[in-house]
């Protein structure tokens, strides 16, 4: 078994209080040693997301990593689903899966960093950014995008890291969906709640469509924070953090 996959299975077994024998994933781990290195640049950490078997999306399940949740996380909204439903529909095509996850942005309020640090006044830093000019986000932030920016944005690298081989066959990159945001944050990275402002992340509807959120943190260590993005404008306030998730 790879280095990276036993340090994460066995994070993921205590912190869920689980068997050794519960089988978590059925991954090729080999695919993702074999890309982890050319990607090393760009931040990209590879997780075990639980099976579902092994770690349902259960009331204990949100109890403990939505613990600041908002009041209506678990009522229908008045279009749609309530937060949970999304989460547990929107999650279920991860479980069992490996995705990559970028690692290093911070970002602060009100579009003044570009990129990684607190201070963050380089505007080259960011590994993305070649990918981000050529789509036409020009300022150098993670911020002042819209839908179609972003999704410009998304293309251009899926494009040049296919032909890179930088993939593992069957995944793309993406904007990194809320639950794996949440759930990495909570297990590995409870630094991430540090960061002042929120990020993007979203899942598709039955028909497609792309329902956008606003994640974060409610406390130190928390990333129970969600909000749906319902206008353009609140586009531009949040940062966004690359993943690669099978397709």
């Amino acid at each position: 078994m790879n280095e990276w996959l036993t340090e994460r299975t066995t994070r993921l077994r205590e912190f869920f209080d689980l068997k050794a024998d519960a089988a978590l994933a059925a991954p090729a781990a080999e695919q993702f040693a074999e890309t982890a290195e050319g990607l090393r640049h760009f931040h990209i950490e590879w997780h075990v997301v639980p099976a579902a078997a092994a770690v349902p999306l259960d009331d204990a399940y949100f109890a403990r990593l939505y613990p600041h949740a908002p009041r209506d996380f678990a009522r229908a909204r008045e279009h749609g689903p309530s937060y949970r439903e999304r989460l547990t529909t929107g999650h279920e095509k991860f479980q069992g899966r490996v995705v990559g996850v970028e690692t290093t942005p911070r970002y602060l309020p009100e579009n003044r960093q570009f990129y990684g640090t607190a201070y963050g006044h380089d505007p080259t830093a960011d590994p993305f950014a070649a990918y981000m000019g050529r789509a036409g986000m020009v300022n150098g932030t993670r911020y002042a995008h819209n839908y179609l920016s972003l999704r410009e944005f998304i293309r251009v690298l899926n494009d040049d890291w296919r032909a890179r081989r930088l993939l593992p066959a069957g995944y793309r990159a993406t904007v990194c969906p809320p639950a794996v945001f949440n759930l990495v944050g909570t297990v590995f990275h409870p630094e991430w709640s540090e960061t002042e402002t929120l990020e993007l992340g979203f899942y598709r509807d039955a028909a497609g469509n792309a329902i956008c959120y606003a994640v974060g943190s409610n406390a130190p260590g928390d990333f129970s924070y969600i909000s749906e993005v319902e206008g353009e404008g609140e586009w531009s306030l949040l940062g966004f953090r690359v993943a690669l998730v099978p397709e």
